[in-house]
């Protein structure tokens, strides 16, 4: 299965961003139905970036072709790395 990841941060930011992520791929995928996988794709990261979500153009693509084959995606929460873990 396929994770995304998002940020602690986000999260509490935004306490209901899973129902939000997920309503807003689903949204996508409707919209696009009849659209290449690649449009599909801009089109998700579109409207990710429109609840503030990020997503790079090869993990929507990823998504969007995940989806169309029946399959599911689990966004995951995960807290940034420390500055220091960085270095």
């Amino acid at each position: 299965m396929t994770e995304f990841r998002i940020t602690h941060e986000i999260h509490q930011t935004h306490p209901d961003i899973r129902e939000k992520l997920t309503s807003t791929t689903i949204e996508a995928i409707n919209e696009s139905s009849a659209r290449s996988a690649e449009d599909a794709a801009r089109v998700l990261r579109h409207k990710l970036a429109e609840i503030g979500v990020q997503m790079s153009e090869p993990a929507c693509l990823s998504a969007i072709e995940r989806i169309r084959s029946g399959k599911q995606l689990r966004f995951e929460i995960e807290p940034l790395p420390d500055e220091d873990d960085l270095a």
